[in-house]
């Protein structure tokens, strides 16, 4: 009988300890997973899931509409997941039409502060005062101790519409990814990747997929490093895609990025017209004394605005009424970071092969150095009577001697850095249009053209 009992007490000792520690791990697991829904969920607000989650864990949001901004901070939050259960973007909703938070009025669908490994899936955001998706390290300025607070993001499969600033906002981060998602009718860019901290070693922040149409920038990059833009559609935008360099953020200039295989057209919105769904947030780039206010120039494929070593190959370039590419430096940033220098322009196939042209392929403003343009199809050049067209498009590799064309520095050749101001100065704005070469676009594709009426009075 002893050892019968010895025998039951050790069996019920282990199957109990391994009932106990399966429990355990399945308690464990479900801790891990938070399910948010309109009816019959223990959570229906995101943020109330939000703040009882911990590391690595997994917000599951169902079908439904959620008016909210959701804010999550600090790195207790490291590997949060927070995802639509419907793959169809537009089933999950968070709406920010008098969404509040406990501070007020909500900026940003979703924010994240100090949080690596964040992944956005499967939602739409809209109407937010500020942004929809908003990855930021709270203070960018301390990477010079080595300490980034915010990288290797995802978001995935979101669709970011009509909020005021931008679709899809990253600041201060090292990594992330952006993949398969939509960005329209915002007042500054679908999709930003501002002040990229300086790294030993880069990593990569990879804009994949997207879709950016009907904003002011498609996409814009302030101080923006270690991108690569790939296999998007760009079109219906003010200007499709800007990487630039500003005074007002950390981390100039906007250097070593990539731009390929993109689709790149149509960039012909004047979103300063009465009529038009969106307004700029911004109130220009500057002042020139008695001259005017810096708008950023619309009808343009691509500008590179003091860009430093960028690439841009193997897009399709096309129906952009101004330029398909421009390169310009900003003689006025302080500290002289802003020159347009070292960039590529190669095996672009320009103006659709002649069935839907850019109104002129390639303009340079003159300045900086180490810029050129080779293997592009049907190009053409913005000419200067100061400057031949070799000496401003110089083909690659690029000579190592300054040109007379190129200044070497931030201030371009007098006729171009006319002809840019004059533009970008037009008053009011919206008769920048007034100098385009306007036509009508042949059929591409699923898309249409966007234009606004009535147009300017010229």
């Amino acid at each position: 009988m002893t050892r019968r009992l010895g025998v039951a007490l050790a069996l019920v000792a282990v199957f109990g300890i391994g009932l106990i520690a399966v429990g355990t791990a399945t308690a464990a697991k479900k801790s891990k997973t938070f399910e948010v829904c309109e009816f019959g969920c223990k959570y229906k607000s995101i943020q109330k899931a939000v703040d009882k989650s911990k590391k690595n864990a997994t917000i599951l949001i169902e079908p439904g509409k959620y008016k909210e901004g959701v804010i999550v901070e600090g790195h207790k939050h490291d590997g949060l997941t927070i995802k639509g259960t419907n793959k169809n973007a537009k089933k999950t909703v968070l709406d920010g039409k008098n969404a509040k938070t406990p501070d007020g009025p909500a900026q940003n669908a979703i924010q994240f502060i100090d949080v690596n490994d964040a992944t956005v899936e499967n939602m739409t955001v809209k109407n937010y005062l500020s942004n929809g998706i908003f990855l930021r390290d709270s203070n960018p300025g301390d990477t010079g101790n080595g300490k980034i607070d915010c990288n290797d993001y995802l978001v995935k499969n979101v669709i970011a519409s009509f909020n005021r600033s931008y679709g899809i906002y990253a600041f201060g981060c090292a990594g992330g990814t952006i993949t398969k998602s939509v960005g329209y009718g915002h007042g500054d860019s679908a999709f930003y990747i501002g002040a990229t901290p300086i790294q030993k070693k880069p990593k990569t922040t990879k804009l994949t997929k997207l879709e950016a149409y009907e904003n002011v920038l498609g996409y814009s990059g302030t101080n923006s490093r270690y991108v690569k833009i790939t296999q998007g559609n760009w079109y219906n935008n003010g200007a499709g895609i800007v990487p630039n360099t500003l005074d007002s953020e950390p981390f100039e200039p906007a250097a070593d990025g990539i731009i390929e295989n993109n689709n790149i057209f149509w960039n012909n919105f004047n979103y300063f017209l009465p009529n038009s769904r969106v307004q700029t947030v911004s109130n220009g780039l500057g002042e020139i004394e008695g001259v005017g206010t810096l708008q950023y120039p619309t009808g343009l494929g691509v500008a590179l605005f003091g860009a430093d070593g960028w690439i841009v190959r193997n897009n399709n370039i096309f129906g952009n009424f101004k330029w398909g590419v421009a390169e310009f430096s900003d003689p006025f940033n302080e500290g002289d970071n802003a020159t347009s220098k070292n960039n590529q322009v190669i095996d672009n196939v320009m103006g659709k092969g002649g069935t839907d042209t850019n109104a002129v392929d390639f303009w340079v403003d003159g300045s900086g150095t180490g810029n050129c343009f080779s293997g592009n199809v049907s190009s053409t050049f913005d000419p200067s009577p100061s400057a031949t067209d070799a000496e401003l498009y110089p083909p690659c590799p690029p000579s190592s001697t300054v040109t007379p064309g190129a200044s070497g520095t931030s201030f371009g050749n007098t006729d171009q850095l006319g002809e840019l101001i004059g533009y970008v100065t037009s008053d009011p704005p919206e008769n920048q249009e007034c100098s385009w070469t306007r036509h009508d676009h042949p059929a591409f594709e699923k898309f249409k053209p966007l234009t606004v009426t009535p147009g300017p009075t010229c």
